[in-house]
């Protein structure tokens, strides 16, 4: 049930990147813990710390799921490691 509420968080986190406006605003950077061997990064200009950490979570879970279907315990991990960057801004 813990995976299905993240999942439900993530798409959430979708929905509201959506509308987001990355014309200006301030820069920020965030790393991803390390995922099957990989670091991830992820700058974006954003008016908000909020704005830019929903970006970069859904980032982070698109690219580690590279477009593929992937299983519930995996998408857990990649929700683990993706709702938990170290920020730098």
């Amino acid at each position: 049930m813990k995976a299905l509420s993240l999942l439900v968080m993530v798409l959430s986190l979708q929905a509201q990147a959506s509308f987001m406006n990355n014309d200006g605003g301030q820069a920020f950077k965030f790393k991803f813990s390390q995922f099957q061997g990989e670091v991830y990064e992820y700058e974006i200009k954003a008016n908000s710390k909020d704005d830019a950490y929903q970006k970069a979570a859904q980032a982070c879970f698109d690219h580690f799921k590279a477009g593929r279907h992937v299983s519930m315990d995996f998408g857990q991990d990649i929700i683990d490691v993706c709702v938990n960057p170290r920020s730098n801004y």
